[in-house]
């Protein structure tokens, strides 16, 4: 065996050494045995530490995923079970993969998925690409959004919100009250609700 060889050996165990894999594991509701399922199997896949925490899905900040990825360095990879167990939708998966990637750290699940950093510009701008697409079908969910409430405004259809109640019938509400009758009462007779009674009333009060 060459010197050569023998140092290209060494150079290569140093960099083994120092590329580690990190898991993550979550669960809801307390459910301790399927927290300590994934935690098992990340640790025979050979996470060398797992951040776990019962935590929703739909919380904006997952500190032990934080805490995970904040471990990572160039070369690691994050390791989880499912992609559901850290992302609640597409959107936060393709910045998490771009952030993960731009650092040269991989992303893979026990389920087979994986985003790695063999060809890291290439991988980048397809995960950019994913993540534009997904910006585009929101921008024009609310673009849609704004065109069919403004075709119901012109059209005169109610936008939603409180109900109109016909100046009549407000008129009967007050004089009800007027006239001693409970809020209940008016309710049963009007057929309008609690609420909007008590609105009424109390913007009578105020004219």
């Amino acid at each position: 065996m060459t010197l050569k060889f023998k140092r290209r050996l060494l150079l290569l165990s140093e960099k083994n050494k120092k590329t580690k894999a990190i898991g993550y594991a979550r669960a809801t509701n307390n459910d301790f045995e399927y927290l300590e399922e994934q935690i098992k199997n990340l640790k025979e896949e050979g996470c060398s530490l797992v951040f776990s925490e019962f935590i929703s899905l739909d919380e904006e900040i997952k500190p032990q995923l934080n805490k995970a990825i904040n471990c990572l360095s160039k070369g690691d990879v994050l390791i989880m079970t499912h992609l559901d167990r850290a992302f609640k939708n597409k959107k936060e998966c393709l910045v998490t993969i771009n952030k993960l990637i731009n650092q040269d750290i991989k992303l893979r699940t026990l389920t087979g998925f994986f985003a790695g950093n063999t060809s890291s510009k290439t991988n980048s701008a397809i995960f950019k690409i994913f993540y534009e697409l997904e910006n585009l079908e929101d921008k024009s969910l609310g673009e849609r959004k704004k065109e069919q409430l403004l075709r119901r405004k012109l059209s005169g259809n109610n936008l939603g919100g409180r109900p109109k109640i016909s100046p009549l019938k407000e008129s009967l509400v007050i004089r009800l009250r007027n006239e001693g009758y409970s809020y209940r009462s008016i309710r049963s007779q009007t057929g309008i609700a609690l609420s909007t009674i008590r609105r009424i009333i109390l913007e009578g009060e105020l004219t």
